[in-house]
């Protein structure tokens, strides 16, 4: 599934953009995206210090925008899960706020449906009143991820370490991001990174003391696609 955001006139991001309104609850303490906030596990990624307010979506399909948020240069800080009436998109840019999130993507489904005996009550009641009907008892499912954007990539990739079930060599690629030097070189999800100048990557140590090696430099990039070991010039910022 293709992503695409909607920033001005560029579209990048299949989301909508939600207006949040005013909230009556400045500190969160009845905020249950800040008391169901779930924190990512830490991580030695360097984030841009913004200032800026908050962005609000509509996520689609929570894999497959975690992924191109990945390649958009986002890393993910954590998480809201709970279930609940009618919330206020507003209560997720609280806490958002909190953390110093860039972009929070929300999903919501109705999980349970009103009772028949109430339905037909609440529709006796929006008869005689003349007012539209009224499902204050539905409760929903709510999911929120918080993002927040990191500084220009050395080298711009996600990878993991095979399996002993898996037959792979070296690093396994598992997202580029968009504009990053491995993108340059034209790596792409599923390739296999086997050195970097003179390091051999067998682990994400290595790979880690490869970029900081070779910062800056135009270096020999050998990686594996479909069984075929290639080559090619890599340049890290």
């Amino acid at each position: 599934m293709r992503l695409l955001l909607l920033v001005i006139t560029s579209i990048i991001f299949n989301v909508s953009p939600i207006m949040a309104a005013d909230s009556q609850d400045p500190a969160g303490e009845l905020n249950p995206y800040v008391n169901a906030f779930v924190a990512s596990k830490a991580t030695n990624a360097k984030l841009e210090q913004s200032s800026s307010e908050p962005q609000l979506f509509s996520g689609k399909d929570k894999v497959a925008d975690k992924h191109r948020m990945e390649e958009l240069g986002f890393e993910l800080l954590g998480y809201s899960d709970f279930q609940a009436g009618n919330v206020s998109p507003e209560m997720a840019l609280q806490q958002a706020r909190k953390i110093r999130a860039d972009r929070v993507l929300l999903y919501s489904e109705r999980v349970s449906k009103v009772p028949s005996h109430v339905k037909l009550q609440q529709l006796k009641d929006a008869k005689q009143s003349g007012q539209p009907q009224a499902e204050s008892d539905a409760i929903y499912k709510y999911f929120a991820t918080y993002w927040a954007k990191l500084v220009k990539p050395s080298l711009g990739v996600h990878v993991k370490v095979p399996s002993k079930e898996e037959p792979a060599e070296g690093l396994q690629v598992l997202v580029v991001i968009d504009g990053s030097p491995a993108q340059a070189a034209g790596l792409k999800k599923g390739d296999s990174l086997i050195s970097i100048g003179d390091v051999q990557l067998l682990g994400v140590n290595d790979l880690s003391q490869a970029v900081k090696q070779y910062a800056g430099q135009t270096v020999e990039l050998v990686y594996v696609r479909n069984t075929m070991r290639q080559q090619e010039k890599l340049t890290l910022n």
